[in-house]
């Protein structure tokens, strides 16, 4: 029989649920640069369209062919391939992210993540191994013992110090204590349960102790408050209880301890002093210490001390590296963990986080958001023995900050802290549904470095957005051009509405793509975060993309037009020609000049920074088929009459398709020398 007293919202899944549907999410930074970059765009085609709408009317073209040629210009102006190129580009970003071992749920976080300031971090199975090993054990009667052998299935030797002939026997009872109070289960196939549990099941199958299965009478389960758990057996008809803990609190439940002579002594100040040491000791060495005790009945009090297990989660491979990689990037991580302060610090030292300050969950608990705020200023602070609560007030303060927060949790409390943080990362392996089900990304190996590579890739997808962005506005100005020349000169129309579309949506498409799908830069890692105030559309992408590069792509459509023109012997202000074979001609050089330079240009682009030559031709895969694709593509237009009927093109005689070489190759060389200038005089730029 079992009484129910709460239900529904009331239960302790039910406040976490209610917390974290409360919670809302901000917008991340690539919501908010879509959102302002179609708002600039859009008022700068409306601005162009209707100042030549005003102007075209008072030159006494009329309303209609005003109104035509300013929805011309808006629709020149309006790049239609940019958001489809950014959801692709963000798409393979997450493949590329997938095959790093971090599985991206949400598009927009590829790009958050390069945002990152801070890293909120775990210990225990993303900084370490989560593969527990027992290598000293102190016993209350005064023996030291190392144990050998790594991994739950090593064998290993118990090497005692300064023991007698009864310490191994004291030795195995503290073994047994420990794994019979455990829920954790060892086969020759298959490993369940905790890892500090396997730890004392493995270490009592290294010390030849038989797997009994005494009768369970009753059990006081771990909480992160109480930090221990005991249980209730029936052996030899007798209830005997077996706890195990946090030293600092299974001492205050003892009475008793396990003496030279196999008596139980009281436990007095100086035993306690001698305890607390020695496992402070062990935890400035990186290792966690369970107290192990027993009494014969129920209750936990009065306990009998039997000594102290020191167990060694070691530093995952890589992972020093991968803070090393933080640091340079300008990311602050701090570890915010449940585990014991001096183990935490140490492992914090081991993979050279220096750690200048310290914070307890009991310490967060008695500061004000003021207070914590400037703790957390700080570059090398740690918190330990911190709750899932705690967590979420952490995120939220950094955030109040001006700190983009990516957060790791694997654990159900941990789901309203993973909801909050800009970036929430649940764990794979070892992660509950409840956190997958909160998080933005989930390390499927639940290793650190995933999440600097993530961080990488994330950085990466900006700058590779920020270079099509300049490649799709480039190609604006030789669809502009044109229309404005054509709308004050005595000339024929250069460009068509569905050319225009045709590189909008055609031949600008899979080039931009390729430019999304760039690697990462050699000094991607090396800048500071993509602050929140930075922009993809700003002073430099319009500088490039509308007055530097864009003007020779204009120059080039309307040289390719005019000079085919009067080599074919058309006379200036002769419209008569309009709709012939020779116009459809003309229409398809300036089309070809607009299209041949944004081939150049996508190269030219495949580094924000430095020398696109250096990138190499064949490691971008998807750009060398854009270029089989843009080939094919020409050829479509000059050869076949279904295509050239679509898009009023025509054939070209060969000698003429020259007059599009020399604005291509100016176009490259002219940028190359303009990084080139531009990384000589300020080395650490980015934008």
């Amino acid at each position: 029989m079992a009484v129910i007293h709460t239900t529904g919202k009331n239960t302790e899944f039910g406040k976490i649920a209610v917390l974290t549907s409360d919670i809302k999410r901000r917008l991340t930074p690539m919501q908010h640069e879509i959102i302002r970059i179609t708002r600039i765009l859009t008022i700068i085609a409306l601005v162009i369209g209707g100042i030549f709408f005003i102007l075209g009317y008072f030159s006494g073209k009329g309303m209609l062919v005003a109104a035509i040629f300013a929805l011309s210009l808006i629709v020149a102006n309006v790049p239609e391939g940019m958001l489809p190129t950014i959801t692709l580009s963000l798409s393979l970003a997450s493949q590329n992210m997938a095959r790093r071992n971090a599985l991206i749920k949400n598009l927009d976080s590829v790009q958050t993540l390069g945002s990152a300031t801070v890293i909120l971090t775990d210990k225990t199975g993303t900084i370490t191994r989560n593969e527990m090993t027992i290598r000293e054990i102190f016993l209350t009667s005064g023996e030291e013992i190392h144990v050998s052998g790594e991994g739950y299935r090593q064998l290993g030797e118990f090497r005692i110090m300064g023991g007698s002939e009864n310490s191994r026997k004291r030795l195995e009872f503290l073994l047994s204590a420990g794994s019979l109070n455990c829920h954790a289960k060892m086969t020759s196939e298959s490993l369940f349960g905790d890892p500090t549990e396997l730890a004392l099941v493995a270490a009592s199958c290294k010390a030849g102790i038989p797997d009994t299965a005494p009768i369970k009478i009753k059990e006081y389960p771990f909480t992160s408050d109480r930090q221990m758990m005991s249980t209730v057996l029936e052996k030899d008809g007798k209830a005997v209880l077996f706890s195990k803990g946090a030293p600092e609190k299974l001492l205050t439940k003892s009475s008793f301890y396990l003496d030279s002579s196999d008596q139980f002594s009281i436990l007095d100040p100086e035993t306690m002093r001698r305890m607390l040491e020695k496992a402070e000791q062990y935890e400035r060495q990186a290792y966690r210490v369970l107290a192990i005790a027993f009494r014969d009945g129920d209750g936990e009090m009065d306990l009998v001390l039997l000594g102290l297990v020191a167990m060694m989660d070691l530093p995952r491979e890589g992972v020093h590296e991968s803070v090393q990689k933080c640091r340079n990037a300008g990311i602050r991580a701090i570890i915010c963990t449940g585990d014991n302060p001096l183990t935490a610090e140490a492992v914090s030292e081991k993979i050279g986080l220096p750690v200048d300050r310290t914070c307890t969950g009991d310490e967060i608990a008695g500061l004000s958001d003021e207070d914590l705020s400037t703790i957390l200023k700080s570059d090398s602070v740690l918190f330990a023995r911190v709750k899932s609560g705690q967590k979420l007030r952490i995120a939220t303060l950094l955030q109040d900050s001006g700190e983009v927060v990516a957060m790791t949790g694997d654990g159900v409390n941990d789901a309203p802290a993973l909801r909050k943080a800009d970036i929430g990362i649940s764990m794979g392996v070892r992660g509950t549904e409840v956190a997958k089900e909160a998080a933005d990304m989930i390390l499927i190996d639940d290793n650190f470095s995933s999440i600097v590579a993530a961080i990488e890739e994330g950085r990466t997808v900006y700058f590779n957005i920020k270079k099509f962005v300049t490649y799709i506005l480039s190609s604006n100005i030789p669809e502009i051009v044109p229309y404005i020349l054509q709308f004050f000169l005595r000339i024929p129309l250069p460009l068509s509405v569905i050319q225009i579309l045709s590189i909008d949506l055609g031949s600008d498409m899979v080039p931009g793509l390729a430019l999304g799908s760039e690697r990462p830069e050699k000094d991607v890692m090396n800048r500071a975060p993509v602050g929140r105030d930075e922009r993809l559309l700003d002073r430099e992408v319009f500088k490039r993309g509308y007055f530097f590069l864009g003007i020779i792509e204009g120059a080039a459509a309307m040289a390719a037009f005019l000079f085919f023109l009067f080599l074919s012997g058309w006379s200036y202000g002769d419209l008569s020609i309009s709709g012939t074979t020779l116009h459809l001609q003309a229409m398809t050089m300036t089309l070809l000049g607009a299209v041949t330079c944004q081939l150049a240009n996508v190269y030219t682009l495949r580094s924000w920074e430095f020398s696109s030559l250096k990138r190499g031709l064949f490691t971008n895969k998807l750009l060398l088929a854009a270029y089989m694709i843009e080939a094919i593509w020409i050829f479509a237009l000059l050869n076949v009459p279904a295509v050239q009927m679509i898009f009023n093109t025509a054939l070209i005689p060969p000698l003429y398709l020259l007059l599009l070489v020399p604005f291509p190759v100016l176009l490259f060389i002219s940028h190359e020398t303009y990084k080139k200038i531009l990384l000589k005089n300020n080395p650490y730029s980015t934008s």
